[in-house]
């Protein structure tokens, strides 16, 4: 029986040629993967062969704007609208920066704006809802949520967003209903697991809750939001030194969130060690006053 080096010696030469080839996409590949290395290099490359076309600065502007560089995603989404003044998902991207910045009249100028432009641009509609969310407008958010359906109801954010409200107002059927949708249509995300996690913990249903928690967390490791809520599911079943863990990441993050001080605080009060709940309240002493003075009642108590 011939051994498989002698069976494949007539066919050496073909062999070494494919082994070439192979080498040469690998290498190919590997280059080209350090030039697009990212989404980021990409979009930059695009809007610096074409810096008079419209949509290489939008993408370049969501970019920034998933990572949370508002200024370059403002700047970005402005040359869009320089180049193109009626160029909706530009107008609704540049409302979405404002809304996340808290800065809604600006928000609603310009996804309204991208609404009267295109009225069938679910994004906008969703936006919107947004808007109306985040100022307790739940009565006109919802209608928006369902326009952004009926256009397209594959939108994951508008599925989440609906079921947030819905949680918001107690109608846990519907939101988790709404919330399991968003993760059917997209499983990585991160904010419908923590949103979904939420709707578990307000029904006393914690080992869900921290399941979907921890899904967000293994999806966005920094997902200050998803951290601090876990923190208190552990703080809830008495896992203090696990809600400590969660809570101290939230400060890894963001450093200047106050109520992760006061849920610090007051595990710390739990465990007996007034010492470091009184340095959470020195921290809360400049960041919100209220929420000091009432750490403080507890560490008198």
């Amino acid at each position: 029986m011939q051994s498989v080096i002698e069976r494949l010696k007539p066919h050496a030469g073909e062999l070494i040629i494919y082994g070439l080839l192979i080498l040469l996409l690998i290498t190919g590949t590997f280059f080209r993967n350090r030039v697009w290395n990212s989404k980021l290099d990409l979009c930059t490359d695009c809007v610096k062969k074409s810096p008079n076309k419209d949509r290489p600065h939008n993408n370049l502007g969501n970019v920034f704007l998933n990572q949370g560089n508002y200024q370059e995603a403002i700047f970005h989404f402005n040359e869009a609208l320089r180049i193109n003044p009626n160029f909706a998902e530009a107008h609704n991207n540049l409302g979405n920066v404002f809304l996340n910045q808290g800065k809604y009249q600006e928000a609603n100028s310009h996804i309204n704006e991208a609404l009267r432009i295109d009225p069938n641009l679910a994004e906008a509609h969703n936006n919107l809802g947004n808007l109306f969310s985040k100022q307790g407008n739940y009565q006109d958010a919802i209608p928006h949520f369902n326009v952004a359906l009926r256009i397209d109801p594959n939108l994951a954010e508008a599925h989440n967003n609906l079921g947030n409200v819905f949680s918001k107002q107690g109608n846990y059927q519907e939101a988790i209903l709404h919330l399991n949708e968003a993760i059917q249509i997209d499983p990585d995300l991160a904010e419908a697991h923590n949103n979904l996690g939420n709707v578990f913990s307000k029904q006393g249903d914690y080992q869900k809750a921290i399941n979907h928690y921890n899904e967000a967390l293994r999806i966005n490791p920094n997902f200050s939001q998803a951290h601090n809520n876990l923190g208190n599911v552990f703080s809830i079943q008495g896992n203090y030194q696990g809600a400590i863990y969660q809570y101290n990441e939230v400060v890894r993050i963001d450093p200047n969130l106050a109520g992760v001080h006061y849920n610090l605080g007051n595990v710390y009060l739990r465990i007996g060690n007034r010492g470091l709940a009184l340095k959470e309240y020195e921290i809360l002493k400049t960041m919100n006053p209220d929420l000091a003075n009432a750490l403080y009642q507890k560490i008198g108590d």
